[in-house]
């Protein structure tokens, strides 16, 4: 995680272990959890972490529903966002659709989607 990265975390109270889904993990399916999780490999399908982060990172290709309530976006993601918070940092690549509280988006970023801003997130 570069110097920035590890900032955006820090600001954003992201906890410094996290369960792992590796960069040579390949999963399709539906994911739910009552944990934080860092995603590094290639994920199709749905994610539930209602209550909890999602970090998808740099080296990950993502095809996913997400619910979260945080989504940290350094890698690529498409599909249909529900979350308290996004954060699409200078590396991340999105297309789809958010429903979010807040939502920061950064210089150099990739954005094609629409977004929604809404304070009636709901874990």
């Amino acid at each position: 995680m570069s110097p920035e990265d590890k900032k955006i975390s820090q600001e954003a109270g992201l906890p410094r272990m996290a369960s792992r889904l590796g960069q040579t993990i390949v999963f399709d399916g539906n994911l739910s959890g009552h944990e934080d999780l860092e995603i590094q490999g290639n994920f199709t399908g749905q994610v539930d972490l209602a209550l909890h982060d999602l970090t998808i990172q740099k080296t990950s290709r993502v095809k996913a529903d997400i619910r979260a309530k945080n989504l940290f976006l350094y890698g690529q993601l498409e599909g249909k966002v529900q979350a308290e918070r996004v954060v699409i940092s200078d590396t991340g690549r999105f297309t789809g659709d958010i429903v979010a509280c807040k939502i920061s988006v950064q210089n150099g970023a990739k954005f094609k989607g629409t977004i929604k801003i809404s304070q009636d997130y709901k874990p």
